[in-house]
């Protein structure tokens, strides 16, 4: 089987629609979603109803669950907290709905998917360093897990010793799946990259072959920026999409 990731999508359609088409090419036969289908773009509707056609199974992510919870808000900075807010008023009752039945983790076939930190009481905390893999590691039972939240691709592994390393998504890369060996693969971000490349990111894992592939890929950025600006979105977060900040 082979398996689509992505996660972070955040309102930007055209990033969304050109990940789909990687998809197809890529013949994947199933893709999921590690959160944050809304939040900061200018098309949170049109994003969640191409997940729902596509037959995503997704996660929920933070700006997902702060739709429905105004007290989530109060934990984003500024520009995201306005951003929420436009959000919920142009979500319909029926994406609040869908966003609000997301689970907060997915198992399937030997791997889990969540958004941040595979915790229950702590599931959004960012995963950036060996004590935050380390923690997820604690509390995986499957080979693999895939995530997102920090919008910086890459892959923690735990080596048979209990060792932690870690290699970068920034650029192309792919990983082979050993024994013995777990793996933490940060899917990136489809809506807004942060890891100095502006280029989108997206997983694929074979697991027949047993290997793992994050793919950067590229998408009319003029287009959602425009859109930003005419939404009234602070300018902020279309002009970072073009530096990957």
């Amino acid at each position: 089987m082979r398996y689509g990731f992505i996660s972070d999508i955040h309102g930007n359609i055209e990033a969304l629609e050109e990940a789909f088409a990687l998809l197809t090419k890529a013949r994947v036969d199933k893709i999921f979603s590690a959160g944050d289908i809304v939040g900061y773009g200018p098309n949170p509707s049109e994003c969640v109803n191409l997940i729902r056609i596509n037959k995503v199974k997704s996660v929920i992510g933070n700006h997902d669950y702060a739709v429905n919870d105004k007290y989530e808000e109060n934990l984003f900075n500024t520009y995201a907290k306005e951003a929420i807010q436009w959000t919920r008023n142009n979500l319909s009752t029926d994406d609040l709905a869908f966003l609000k039945g997301l689970p907060f983790s997915l198992s399937h076939d030997g791997f889990v998917v969540f958004h941040g930190l595979l915790n229950s009481t702590s599931p959004f905390t960012y995963v950036l360093s060996d004590y935050e893999a380390w923690r997820c590691f604690k509390n995986m039972e499957a080979q693999l897990g895939f995530f997102g939240h920090t919008h910086i691709a890459g892959c923690f592994i735990m080596q048979t010793s209990g060792k932690i390393v870690h290699l970068s998504g920034a650029a192309h890369l792919q990983i082979e799946i050993e024994e013995g060996k777990k793996y933490l693969v940060n899917v990136g971000s489809v809506g807004q990259p942060r890891d100095g490349n502006p280029e989108s990111a997206l997983a694929i894992f074979d697991s027949d072959k047993m290997k793992i592939e994050i793919v950067r890929f590229s998408y009319d950025i003029e287009k959602t920026y425009a859109k930003i600006l005419k939404a009234g979105l602070p300018s902020f977060l279309g002009e970072r999409l073009f530096v990957g900040a």
